[in-house]
Order: C-alpha cells, then structure tokens, then sequence
C-alpha cells in the first residue's frame, strides 16, 4: 500500500486541517519512534520572507519553556514523496537511518510528489498545534519547509464553547490560570502571540491547557503591531478577540494579549465574545467605541470578583487593564472560585458523541478545526446538567433565598426566557417575559430601565413566535417610554425605531415599513454619522422594503 513520507522520517498518516498558509498532518516520526503534528507551508508561502517567518515561528516556540505551551520538535525542507515500499519496515530501534530516497523521475511509478488532490483523512480526535493551512503543500524545488510538533490529544476551547451548555465556572477559572501560566513564560520570553482566541487554546484529556498557534507571533519591540512574522498587508488577529490598539496598529504589549485573554474568559463563561460574532468590522468598531457589559448581564450566577477581573482585562486602553499574566494569574487564584483538581475537559450539555468516523467537521476561518467529543468509555461518565436546568436550579435557589420579586430574581427569570427563547422556544419566553414585566412594572415603574430592556425582549420573542404584527404593537407602545428615559436620539432608541419598521414590514404593512425607515435615516447619519453600521444596515433595510412595495399586487390595484 502506498504510503506518503516527508523526506525519509515522517509518514504522513492523516491530514488533521487546513488554513491560511499550512496543512496539518499526523505523522509516524520513524527515527524517534512516536507520533507528531507536521506542519507544512504551502506554496504560495514558499517565497523567501515567508520561509523566513516559518522557520522564525519554530525558533519563536521552540525557545519557550512551559507545559502550557506546544512544544516544537524538528523543522526542515524535505520533500513529500509517495512510496509503494514501506521505508520503516526493515529498521530495528537501533538501525541507523537510511538515506532519503533520490528524488523520483517523472516516468517512475513508485513515487510521486504530493499534489491537493492526494487522499486524506480528518482525525476528529486529535489536533495540532501551529493552526491548519490548504493541502497544496508543493514547493516548485518539489520540497516543502515544515515544522514537527507534538500531538496534542484533547478539545479546543471553541470546542467546549460550542457543546451549547454552560461550562462550570471552576473549570473555566482552573482553565485560565494555565494559560495564563503560559502566556507569562512567553512575555517573559519578549513573544506575544497576538493571536489567542478559543480555537487556538487546547485542553488536554487530562485537563492541561496548551496555547497554540504562533504563527503570528512575535518578539516584543517598541514597534508597530503590524510588524512580526506574519505576511505584509494581511490583518493581524482575529477580530471578535484584538484588543483596541492592535486594531488601530500602535504599539502593543503583553496586555493586549490579556485583553484577548479577557474576551475567551467572557466566551467561556457565557458562550459568546464580548461583542458577538458579527460582520468583522462591526466587531471591530465595538472593541474601538462599545463599552463592553458585564458577564453577570448574561449569568448572574458568576461571582462579582470574576466579573470584574473579566471586565478589566477589556478595558479600552491598556493601562486600565492588568499589568502582566502573572498578575492575573494571581487574582484568579484568589477569586472566591476554587477550581476542581480534575480539570478534564466533558462533553457537557451535548448528547452522547458519535463515532469520530461519522463527523465531517468543516474548517473555519475563525475555529479552523473542530474536535468532537472523545469516545465515550464503556462506563458513560456522570455529565453536568445542560444549562436549562442549571438556569432553573438556580432560580428555585434565587426564589428560596430573596424571594420572587427580588432584582437578581427578576433579572435571572429574564435571562431564563432568553435562553428559552435562544433554544427555540419562543412562545414560552413570550410569556416568562410577561409576568417579568409586570413583577418589574410594579416594582420599579414602567419607566425603569431594565422594565424597558424587558418589554424589547418580549417584542423579539413575539416576532420569533410568527406574530411580527403584535412584535409592531409592542414596539409601537415602547417608543414613548424609550423617548423619555433615553432620549430621542439614543442609540437603543434608533434601534427600536428600525426594529419597529422591519416588523411592520415582515407583516406586510411595507407602506408603514418604508415610511418609518425614510423618517429614520437623517436622524441616523446625524447621530451616528454616515459611515455608521447602523445608517448602512437601516439604508439596505429601506432599499428592501421599497422593492416589495413596488411589487405588492395590492398597492397596484390602488
């Protein structure tokens, strides 16, 4: 059977990924007698400043000493070869290592070079460390640059992230203390990363937590962040996690990674980045201007210390923010969270996991591998309730100790609805939301904000149940008391405006849709400014409800 070798040492088992300039294998190290990850550059990297910060990235990790950081083998120029004649057959532990085969002539039916279109396997179960690149791996030498890297049995973070339950805050907290630990051996080391997010941060079946992916790393210098070892002109980062400086591409710190640090910690801890997962320059418009909200907004459970440790990692500017990892490490390891000693990584809040064999994951730009769920051993392991029942535990013990009118009682039955509604069951939180309303309408006033944050929700949920015009009514009612507490021309005020006109036009009213949106688009180019996501999305919103005006039968026959 042929088998495809880089150079005379690593047999090319399985692809494991592919993204922006690599492809990532599982590899059979003959001389050392173990499995890696082999990572490959491919050819549209191949010129001789790419070269350069490939092999700068195996110098970069290679120099860095920690458990919680990949550790990087071997790297080299060899070629990919396919061999009908197993190399690795005849050695002994002790045999000397051969001589790489000569190079194949064209006419040779034994050996050819590796091409995209060879066959491959994903390996849902295992992962790299340096990020997955494309499959065209050729070189026009016919030799490919690569690094060897250990293989890391485990979950990403965006994997935990993606179970859909909420992960125990111990674990969450236990989680950060490691990488933390290793991101203080890379400051340490004058590297930044640049680059950490969920997908890029692993925990092992044992419950390590490995950072990976240096690729855009570099050696802290007084110099801009658009500077390093990544491609000229490309952006630096992923947006959903830059903090507000490397967006602006000043000079960056170790903090600007412990901003990023603060956005996973926020994703971990309620299942999304402080600004969402939007259009990338509205993402990063929000890391520039929106102050971001507190986690206990979305859990209350989550302890304030916790909160406020997360709430200053994303302050805006640097200062503000942590002096080092270490110190963060510091406060999470006083926080009133005492993380459990097995920090192994459960498939919490998901069904049983299907064979790996089944699952096609499907990379990403942003989570370029996704790792499923290991097997399950014979002995199905005890798994946390999904995060409905944790909601609902904890508002029985909420009701039990305050009382059912009590602030945080509200605000946990509010989140309670959201959630519901989230997982697909509108008309529940429609109604969860009404007696909210009414419990905070008698308490606090109609008037009071949170009421206001309320009696919104409840029109989203309505619309989601399929009645877009009872959605209108309610956003109708809800626009004078907005105007008195917030003013006209506050921007949650200009969003309930166009909230209103869309669902009067999802009911068929266009006429009252476009006329709302005509009234709304000065207000907003004069609050916000032309080039405001918010003008641009109302404008698109306008053009749509104008052409099935123009088509609507009945305005026609009128």
């Amino acid at each position: 059977m042929a088998q495809l070798w880089l150079g005379s040492r690593y047999r090319l088992d399985k692809r494991l990924g592919s993204g922006g300039n690599a492809t990532v294998w599982r590899a059979w190290d003959r001389k050392m007698q173990r499995f890696v990850a082999v990572k490959v550059l491919k050819e549209s990297f191949g010129t001789s400043n790419s070269v350069d910060r490939f092999g700068r990235e195996a110098v970069i990790v290679g120099g860095l000493a920690s458990p919680n950081i990949i550790v990087v083998h071997d790297r080299g120029h060899k070629e990919v070869l396919e061999l009908r004649d197993d190399p690795d057959a005849p050695d002994a532990p002790d045999a000397p290592e051969r001589e790489r085969p000569e190079p194949p002539r064209r006419s040779d039916p034994r050996t050819r070079v590796l091409t995209h279109d060879a066959e491959t396997m994903h390996d849902a179960q295992v992962t790299s460390a340096l990020g997955p690149g494309p499959a065209d791996i050729r070189r026009t030498d016919g030799k490919v640059m690569y690094l060897a890297m250990e293989l890391i049995t485990g979950r990403s973070m965006a994997q935990l992230i993606s179970d859909g339950a909420w992960l125990p805050i111990g674990h969450v907290v236990g989680w950060a203390i490691q990488l933390c630990d290793g991101l203080d051996v890379a400051h340490s080391g004058n590297v930044l990363h640049r680059d950490i997010k969920p997908a890029n941060v692993m925990v092992t079946s044992r419950g390590v937590v490995k950072v990976l992916d240096f690729g855009i790393a570099r050696y802290m210098q007084k110099e801009s962040s658009r500077a390093g070892i990544t491609l000229p002109g490309s952006m630096i980062g992923t947006p959903a996690y830059m903090s507000p400086e490397q967006i602006l591409g000043g000079g960056i710190d170790g903090r600007a990674d412990l901003y990023s640090v603060g956005c996973v910690l926020h994703e971990l801890l309620t299942g999304a980045p402080p600004f969402g997962l939007n259009h990338p320059h509205s993402m990063m418009h929000a890391h520039l201007e929106k102050p971001p909200e507190s986690v206990r907004n979305t859990r209350l459970e989550v302890p304030e210390d916790l909160a406020a440790l997360v709430l200053a990692l994303l302050s805006k500017r640097p200062e503000n923010r942590p002096a080092s990892a270490a110190e963060v490490r510091d406060r999470l390891l006083e926080l009133s969270v005492t993380p459990p000693r097995n920090l192994a990584p459960q498939p919490w809040g998901v069904p049983a996991a299907e064979p790996a064999a089944s699952i096609d994951p499907q990379p990403t730009q942003d989570q370029p591998v996704r790792l499923v769920p290991p097997a399950p051993e014979p002995a199905a392991p005890v798994r946390v309730p999904d995060s409905l029942q944790l909601m609902r535990s904890e508002l029985r013990r909420q009701m039990q100790t305050f009382g059912y009118d009590h602030p945080d009682t509200l605000r946990l039955r509010e989140q309670l609805a959201a959630r519901l509604g989230e997982d697909g069951d509108p008309l529940t939180a429609a109604g969860l939301l009404r007696n909210v309303i009414s419990d905070s309408g008698r308490l606090r006033g109609a008037l009071d904000p949170d009421t206001l944050r309320a009696r919104r929700a409840l029109a989203r949920w309505t619309a989601a149940a399929g009645r877009p015009a009872e959605a209108a009514r309610l956003l109708k009612n809800l626009l004078p008391d907005q105007v008195r507490v917030m003013g006209t021309d506050h921007l949650e005020t200009l969003r309930i405006r166009r909230e209103r006109a869309r669902r009067d036009g999802e009911a068929g009213n266009f006429v009252s849709a476009v006329h709302h949106l005509r009234t709304l688009v000065p207000d907003v180019i004069r609050v916000l400014g032309s080039d405001h996501e918010l003008v641009i999305e109302v404008w698109d919103e306008l053009t749509y409800w104008e052409h099935r005006l123009d088509g609507d039968p009945s305005r026609n026959q009128a």
